[in-house]
Order: C-alpha cells, then sequence, then structure tokens
C-alpha cells in the first residue's frame, strides 16, 4: 500500500507559475487542470555519469521505475530551491549544493506539473537511503542511460534528461556528455 499521502496539500499554480489555490496530492495527481509544483533534482559525479534512484515500491506514482536522483513536490509556500534540498536530504540522506538549471511545464496526461530541475555533484553513492521513498541507487553512464526502456523509467524521465544534457551540452561545463538523449524504446 502507498505511504504517500493522499490528502497532502499542494499549491496549485496557473500557466505562468502564479500561485491561484491548492488542492490534494489525490486531486492533482487526477486532473490535469490543476498545475501543481515538484522539482527533479540530477547529481552527476564528474565522470560523466548521473546518479538515479529506483523508486520505492510503496509509492503511489510510478513505483520500482528508475527517476532521476531526487524529486519530488512543492509544499505551500515552500520555494522550487528549499523543495530540491529537502527532497534531496530525506530521500538521498545527503545536502549538496546545488543549482538550478530551468523549468518545464510537463503534461502527463492525469496531471499537470511546473517542474524546476537542479544540479550538483557529488562523488560517492549515498548510503543512508530513505526506504520508504527509494530502493536502490545508481550511477549510470550516457551508454547505460541510452539502454534503459521507457517502461523501466519514470514518465517524464526523457523530458527532464534531455534538458539537462541540452543545458549541460550548451554551458560548456567539461563534465558534459556531449549529446542530447532521445530513448523512446
Amino acid at each position: 500500500m502507498p505511504l504517500d499521502n493522499r490528502d497532502e496539500i499542494f499549491q496549485v499554480v496557473d500557466e505562468n507559475d502564479n500561485p491561484i489555490g491548492t488542492a490534494t496530492r489525490r486531486e492533482c495527481h487526477s486532473n490535469p487542470n490543476l498545475i501543481h509544483r515538484g522539482i527533479y533534482v540530477i547529481l552527476s559525479d564528474g565522470k560523466g555519469r548521473v546518479l538515479l534512484q529506483k523508486r520505492s515500491m510503496k509509492k503511489d506514482m510510478n513505483p520500482g521505475v528508475w527517476g532521476v536522483s531526487a524529486g519530488g513536490h512543492c509544499s505551500v509556500g515552500e520555494t522550487y530551491e528549499q523543495t530540491a534540498k529537502r527532497e534531496t536530504k530525506e530521500e538521498l540522506g545527503i545536502s549538496v549544493k546545488l543549482k538550478l538549471i530551468g523549468k518545464l511545464l510537463l503534461r502527463k496526461g492525469h496531471e499537470s506539473e511546473f517542474d524546476a530541475i537542479f544540479i550538483g555533484k557529488i562523488q560517492n553513492l549515498p548510503r543512508r537511503l530513505d526506504k520508504d521513498e527509494v530502493d536502490d541507487v545508481r550511477f549510470f553512464s550516457l551508454k547505460e542511460l541510452k539502454k534503459l526502456k521507457k517502461s523501466e523509467v519514470v514518465p517524464s524521465f526523457w523530458d527532464v534528461m534531455n534538458h539537462y544534457f541540452v543545458n549541460d551540452i550548451a554551458s560548456g561545463r567539461s563534465d558534459a556528455i556531449g549529446k542530447t538523449l532521445s530513448n523512446k524504446k
């Protein structure tokens, strides 16, 4: 049975990301007209690999599949940055310097979400995982990422990762893997 609180209150926003009200997790995850806020954190190791987490089987959405390093929803009144730091600490047990690289409005059929994408660097695998949130973590190379099937990742995975790699290339960061991903297996 999922541990996520389906009555948790989310901030509802308009298409310009301006707050316009609140709704429950249950309502937001079943009504694409209720745009709510979330974050994705992508951590890399400086060797061209990114950390992915395998979502716990206890999650209400997309249990047992791979997602970015950390992710979650903004609480009412919480900034994207505060949420990113909180979720990284809660899910992975670590604090890390994060940088915002962009925002996306993702429409996923049953829900719509404004997502801020943050990046950071770590050297080692996190060891204090929240087992209610995360079953496993591991670093993936570009070659390994490309082998992931659509059924093995959360629905928004490729949208977020493409944004990450496009930003990585445009910024000229020295650890850029070097190409945008497109995986629709």
